[in-house]
């Protein structure tokens, strides 16, 4: 087992690729997401992925970026889109491809 000191206490998404809304702020040490095919559930995953990768890229202080700048590199190289504005919606907007 290996223990970095990092875990998701509560994440929120909103308007963020196929998500319309997705709130959690009860996250325990084993997590279970179902849901019918296409529902966003790998694409949940690799958001919180993108979030705790960037944590960990920023607090090892490499570089000068803020973790603002870290996790929309991170975001942009998971989801591999041209820009993030690709991935976020305005209210009633919807992409028919996701």
């Amino acid at each position: 087992m290996i223990d970095l000191g990092y875990k998701i206490t509560q994440a929120r998404l909103k308007n963020f690729g196929i998500l319309g809304e997705f709130s959690n702020n009860r996250f325990s040490n084993i997590n279970l997401i179902i849901g019918e095919n296409g529902t966003g559930k790998t694409f949940l995953l690799k958001a919180l992925y993108s979030a705790v990768r960037s944590v960990e890229e920023y607090r090892r202080g490499d570089d000068i970026k803020t973790i603002s700048e870290v996790l929309s590199e991170k975001l942009r190289w998971t989801f591999q889109v041209e820009k993030l504005g690709d991935m976020v919606f305005k209210i009633g907007e919807r992409c028919s491809e996701l």
